[in-house]
């Protein structure tokens, strides 16, 4: 296969994972995982479909994968991930991942793979863009219809009652996630590509962000737009141009919140006002023991249970520093150490007794189950793919919108959890800023 052949049939797979593999569910069966594994197996069928597509290169493959410091620093953290799983408590759940996550090695693989191919793309082309748009206005209407109390599809026995927009992602906070993805990538059609239909998209996208009542979301949405619009002033040379459209994205962002707001018995501006609060409880907090302290705080619950799973988590790590856990392998020493019942039934989590299995803050998940070893290689080998980007963002100005997505993302992931319905994005984003031809 000539290399042109092949890096067609990679733009290809990079294609069917940002766009396609997100509308992959089953929802059949009341016990069934409906949203995880499935797209485990969508992503592990084109990660295959790439090291085919290498292995057909032959003498092209040195074009296709290159040994520079960012493929390096990723290698060298695959290769801390599998050397934690001899100390992980359970090697099969490292491996294959837990049920209802299935975020194994397995997975974190394919998002390596899938990593590679992006490197190998060019430029991102306007399909590329344009399918994103249309993929995320769809999940966008549909997130919408769920929060209103339409959803055409049978729902599993955890998320029978849920009224929040959570779509083909699991989770609320998951949908967000994505949300922070591609929000940069649709305002970019509408601000640079000049494309009305994406200033509708884009308020769709809003409107659906507020949908999922997810703070995390909303901060990692608020940290891409700002840093759209500085990435435009500092790498493009017709900001004052674009400063017509980003008023319009400002307008439109505020309507949508607004509508939202005066529908919902100020909704919003509730959740948006505990995350004050919540700030400021984990800048005046010591050690959450009492249930005086709890109650007393005025911070959500959900806030506070943040803070005391950390609290948690950090003295976790310290007790395995360089090998944690195992991947997937947190809930059970954390259950064992801290008691199964020490979240749920301390902040008000209904009747769930279970510890949690991530830290909901993505880095700390990291260290505890990988150690501090591999977390320090993965926060250089995002370092790298960043600061690629920077030397070459005035050529190739369409790496900015990406690069805002994921300056969201990373900003979201101190309050959220890596999941196998959305993290891929993020790696693709991250081989399409670090592509080898913007070197």
């Amino acid at each position: 296969m000539n290399l042109e052949s092949a890096k067609q049939r990679i733009e290809y797979l990079i294609f069917a994972a940002v766009i396609l593999v997100p509308f992959i569910f089953l929802p059949f069966g009341k016990y069934s995982d409906f949203f995880y594994a499935p797209k485990v197996y969508g992503l592990v069928i084109i990660a295959a479909m790439f090291i085919f597509t290498l292995l057909l290169s032959g003498k092209n493959l040195h074009y296709l994968i290159r040994f520079d410091l960012i493929n390096l620093s990723l290698l060298l953290y695959l290769l801390l991930l599998f050397i934690s799983l001899f100390f992980a408590l359970d090697i099969k759940m490292a491996i294959f991942g837990r049920k209802y996550r299935a975020e194994g090695l397995i997975a974190l693989m394919s998002y390596a793979l899938l990593f590679f191919a992006a490197r190998t793309v060019e430029i991102p082309g306007k399909k590329l863009l344009m399918g994103i748009t249309i993929s995320a206005t769809i999940l966008s209407i549909y997130g919408i219809a769920q929060y209103y109390g339409f959803d055409p599809f049978p729902r599993d026995f955890i998320r029978n009652d849920w009224n929040r927009a959570f779509t083909t992602f699991g989770n609320p906070n998951f949908f967000g996630s994505y949300l922070v993805l591609v929000i940069p990538v649709v305002l970019h059609n509408f601000v640079k590509n000049k494309q009305n239909m994406a200033g509708i998209c884009y308020a769709l996208l809003i409107y659906a962000l507020v949908c999922t009542l997810t703070r995390a979301a909303w901060i990692g949405v608020g940290v891409a737009i700002v840093m759209y619009v500085i990435l435009d002033i500092f790498f493009s040379s017709n900001f004052k141009q674009d400063m017509r459209r980003i008023i319009y994205v400002l307008l439109i962002t505020f309507l949508a919140i607004f509508i939202f707001n005066m529908t919902t018995q100020s909704i919003f501006l509730n959740r948006f006002q505990s995350i004050s609060k919540d700030a400021q409880e984990i800048i005046n907090s010591g050690k959450i023991e009492s249930e005086s302290e709890i109650n007393g705080s005025g911070a959500t619950e959900s806030g506070l249970a943040r803070i005391y799973i950390w609290e948690k988590v950090i003295e976790l790590i310290k007790e395995r520093p360089l090998t944690g856990y195992g991947i997937e392998n947190l809930m059970e020493p954390f259950g064992e150490k801290f008691g199964n019942e020490s979240v749920a039934k301390r902040f008000g989590f209904g009747n769930v007794t279970r510890p949690p299995d991530k830290a909901h803050n993505e880095y700390l998940n990291i260290a505890v189950t990988t150690g501090l070893p591999s977390l320090v290689i993965y926060l250089f080998f995002i370092i790298q793919t960043l600061k690629r980007s920077m030397v070459t963002m005035r050529q190739n100005y369409i790496q900015a919108p990406f690069v805002a997505a994921i300056l969201g993302y990373i900003s979201q992931a101190f309050f959220n959890i890596s999941v196998v319905s959305v993290a891929y994005i993020f790696w693709v984003f991250l081989g399409l800023i670090s592509s080898y031809d913007s070197e």
